[in-house]
């Protein structure tokens, strides 16, 4: 019988560093974790920084105490990142820079990984440092996403890609499904060994980015990642088979017996994304209009990153962002990255279109 994955769920009423570092050592101790045969080994954090924000920062990145208290309890640990835009800006802005041993993955040599078993990413590259860690420590932060329902501890790993390769690999797979096929391509290739989920703040709705701060007050931890996020996901609302990576994630390598110990877990019903397939199946069923990704541009500071990092080129400057909808993938990445939330949905006045039958699978990805 296979053992069941333990989950701790501690309560952490804020972010003053005494209070964070009280709930990361009930954690390390509900999770019976081997600290000490760390000492002198090769340790990598990997935090949330997706980029820097004007607006809801607390709600979108792993707060910096929490990276600060894992440290502490193994010594000479690195803290890697590689956000979606500027990374050495976004660490610098948000403090990380300051902290010791600041690994920017986008500067370090990289890897070429060949995994027949991998359902797009059969070849891909990853920093050197992140696979000659010995331990890496995953400190994801609890929010919903626009594609892909939630981001949690599997989809956290995608920051250890680094720079333009992010652009690249979405355009490799596009849609909530194939994407999250490749996400568990790279978690079996990482694997890390401690996930420390900051849930003190974690942003509801159209997140990653552009949602609202929701109170939660939970550090959750786990040594296993899809157990994490399977706990998560609960306290978010959400049956864990509709979140696409823990459902290809138990397929892969089985499905998982779970122990919550700490505090009880309650469904919090937060405010969730409209999905891609949920779009596209309302509007075919209610004769909804197309909802298009549009630019307000009285937030807008036209600094031009959703035309940078767009990975299908589907975004011009005039001066402000317009989207070709012909090249656009809806991979919401421009919503994502945009510092201002100036990117966001709109309905057009075009009707939706579409070819074949409405049994079809292929008009639902």
């Amino acid at each position: 019988m296979r053992e069941k994955e333990i989950v701790a769920v501690v309560r952490c009423k804020n972010y003053k560093q005494k209070e964070v570092d009280r709930a990361v050592w009930k954690i390390l101790k509900l999770l019976d974790f081997p600290v000490n045969e760390y000492k002198n080994k090769k340790v990598l954090i990997k935090p949330n920084v997706v980029g820097l924000f004007n607006e809801n920062q607390e709600a979108i990145i792993t707060n910096i105490n929490i990276v600060k208290s894992i440290a502490k309890r193994f010594d000479n640990s690195l803290i890697g990142e590689s956000s979606f835009t500027n990374t050495e800006i976004a660490l610098r802005k948000t403090g990380y820079l300051g902290l010791k041993n600041i690994v920017v993955f986008e500067e370090k040599k990289l890897v070429k990984l060949r995994d027949n078993k991998a359902k797009f990413l059969k070849n891909f590259f990853l920093p050197e440092i992140v696979k000659k860690a010995d331990l890496i420590i995953n400190v994801p932060k609890l929010k919903t996403h626009t594609l892909t329902k939630m981001t949690g501890a599997i989809k956290n790993l995608y920051g250890c890609i680094p720079g333009g390769l992010k652009q690249v690999y979405h355009r490799k797979a596009k849609g909530d499904e194939q994407f999250s096929n490749l996400l568990v391509d790279i978690y079996q290739n990482i694997k890390p060994g401690l996930n420390i989920m900051d849930a003190v703040i974690a942003m509801e709705g159209e997140g990653p980015t552009s949602g609202n701060p929701r109170k939660v007050g939970y550090l959750i931890g786990s040594k296993n990642a899809v157990a994490l996020d399977i706990v998560a996901s609960k306290i978010m609302g959400y049956n864990p088979e509709e979140i696409l990576a823990i459902k290809e994630a138990e397929k892969r390598f089985g499905k998982l017996s779970i122990k919550v110990v700490g505090e009880k877990i309650k469904n919090l019903h937060f405010k969730k994304p409209l999905s891609y397939k949920k779009r596209i199946v309302r509007a075919m069923i209610k004769g909804l209009v197309e909802e298009k990704i549009v630019c307000d541009t009285k937030k807008c500071s036209k600094c031009g990153d959703c035309f940078k990092h767009c990975p299908v080129k589907a975004i011009s400057m005039n001066p402000y962002p317009e989207i070709n909808t012909g090249k656009c993938i809806r991979c919401f990445c421009c919503i994502e990255i945009c510092p201002t939330n100036a990117m966001h949905l709109e309905k057009s006045r075009k009707p939706l279109r579409f070819s074949g039958s409405l049994n079809s699978k292929e008009n639902l990805r």
